[in-house]
């Protein structure tokens, strides 16, 4: 399973947080990492103290991060912006679940309340706004009429379900990222035991290796010593 995080979810996240002015930014941060607040603000054509201000915004979101890079001639740094990946797919996973508890808490208002509206339907009330207004709409003046909620249910019901199956698959997609992770910190732990236990054999075959040749040279330096006495002796005994 591949919960893509598209070019309009991604818009749909950036929006909520710099409305639809910032759109010409949300598009070139996109599409593009790095990219310096100079280039944002030709590419965008906006001024670039509207274009930090966004940017800044954005970052105490968690959804952008900076490198900076000191200016050789001009002496000054210059921010270079990326979005972050899996700061956005939190902050989508998350407006979606708070959308989720809004329609509930809307559905169960609709099936509680009774609700007005006149037929143009300028604006729909419960029924003590309605009570307050006498029955007449504060628009147009009409009278207004009990409105029939099945409608609305049925469609928020709709979008109910569907939220709660594409957050059920985020939910998924999360827990098998982290299951993939969990598998590959084994497997560095193992390969990091593996390593170490080389590395030991490693010395101690190095160790006894030394040992072994360190014995040859003492015991032929104790050959030399012995065959010297003998053939001392030797002489001696011939004097």
């Amino acid at each position: 399973m591949n919960m893509r995080l598209t070019s309009k979810k991604i818009e749909q996240i950036l929006i909520t947080i710099l409305g639809e002015e910032g759109l010409p930014l949300v598009k070139e941060l996109m599409f593009k990492d790095n990219t310096s607040e100079f280039d944002l603000a030709t590419k965008t054509r906006k001024d670039i103290k509207v274009i930090r201000k966004w940017l800044y915004i954005l970052y105490n979101h968690n959804l952008v991060s900076f490198t900076r890079k000191k200016d050789k001639i001009k002496g000054w740094y210059i921010y270079y912006w990326t979005l972050v990946p899996e700061s956005v797919k939190f902050s989508y996973f998350k407006m979606k679940r708070d959308l989720l508890e809004k329609l509930k808490l809307q559905i169960d208002e609709e099936k509680r309340e009774l609700f007005f509206a006149c037929s143009q339907r300028c604006l729909r009330m419960n029924f003590d706004n309605a009570m307050d207004f006498e029955f007449r709409c504060p628009e147009c003046g009409e009278l207004v009429n009990q409105d029939n909620s099945e409608e609305i249910i049925k469609d928020t019901h709709k979008q109910i379900v569907e939220l709660e199956q594409e957050l059920k698959e985020l939910r998924e997609v999360k827990k098998e990222k982290r299951q993939k992770l969990k598998e590959k910190k084994k497997v560095r732990k193992v390969e990091k035991r593996k390593k170490i236990k080389e590395k030991k054999v490693k010395e101690k075959k190095e160790a006894r290796s030394v040992k072994n040749r360190v014995k040859k040279v003492l015991s032929e330096i104790l050959k030399k010593k012995i065959s010297k006495r003998k053939e001392f002796k030797s002489k001696k005994k011939k004097k």
